[in-house]
């Protein structure tokens, strides 16, 4: 009995001490996101740097952009520019650009040069394949509100994915890669001879990269699908040249699909 005393002592003093070492239960993530109002004349800004910089995107794109769209990605209220290229394989590439402090910025492309083409105070590391607007996820995970896309590609040989979580930081668009997966396959039998897998940026495995993925995979979907206007919509007003692009960017604004407070969630993330 006095063995079991000191027993019963011994854990009722750890467990003081685990209440009052900080640790807390994990926040519960709100069933409604809640967004600022959009910057004032955001559309208009867009506008003018398309308009003014409509040369670069000629060069950069020189078969012309597939594609434009507006996401707020970052859920700060003001929506970013979604531009698809016209895509050489699998699955297109994606340029992001943000409004920030009145000025708009490229801050991810698929494109090397797009980082000396415009200023990339901030150009993330991180780009994005994919060939549908509606591949933007708005989810409520275990870890907060976000946007994601599994953005992936691939050759005959190779095949990658990656799973690309949206935030913002000091009011400009971020991308962080959750998880990413490499594979390489043997000609003509299509086995796996090589295979490569991160999680949030260090070493991991098929495992590891699965239960990274869940997290948004498995996630409370929202059902919001974003639009936007893709130039094989209607080649003839979308023609190439400056004004069959613009002509895309303004149904684009108009195909915009604002998010509200009304975008919510029955039930509680477990």
């Amino acid at each position: 009995m006095k063995r079991l005393g000191i027993l019963l002592i011994v854990l009722a003093v750890l467990t003081g001490c685990l209440a009052s070492s900080g640790a807390s239960a994990p926040t519960a993530v709100p069933e409604t996101v809640m967004l600022p109002q959009p910057a004032e004349g955001w559309q208009d800004s867009y506008l003018a740097f398309l308009d003014a910089n409509y040369d670069i995107f000629a060069a950069l794109w020189p078969d012309g952009l597939g594609g434009v769209g507006f996401i707020d990605l970052d859920l700060d209220g003001t929506p970013e520019l979604v531009a698809f290229d016209q895509g050489a394989s699998v699955a297109l590439g994606v340029q992001l650009f943000d409004l920030i402090d009145g000025q708009v910025y490229c801050v991810s492309s698929t494109l090397d040069s797009a980082g000396g083409a415009f200023d990339s105070a901030y150009l993330s590391s991180v780009h994005v394949c994919t060939s549908f607007f509606e591949s933007f996820r708005l989810s409520r995970t275990a870890d907060g509100w976000c946007f994601w896309v599994d953005s992936s590609n691939g050759t005959e040989q190779t095949a990658w994915d990656e799973i690309v979580r949206f935030g913002g930081d000091g009011g400009a668009l971020t991308l962080t890669s959750v998880c990413y997966r490499y594979l390489e396959f043997e000609p003509g039998s299509g086995l796996v001879v090589a295979e490569n897998y991160t999680v949030g940026g260090g070493a991991s495995d098929a495992a590891g990269y699965q239960a990274a993925a869940d997290v948004y995979q498995e996630g409370q979907d929202t059902g919001y699908n974003a639009a936007g206007v893709f130039l094989w919509n209607d080649m003839e007003r979308y023609g190439a040249g400056h004004d069959g692009f613009m002509t895309m960017v303004k149904d684009a604004l108009t195909a915009y699909v604002p998010i509200t407070d009304t975008v919510t969630l029955a039930s509680p993330v477990q």
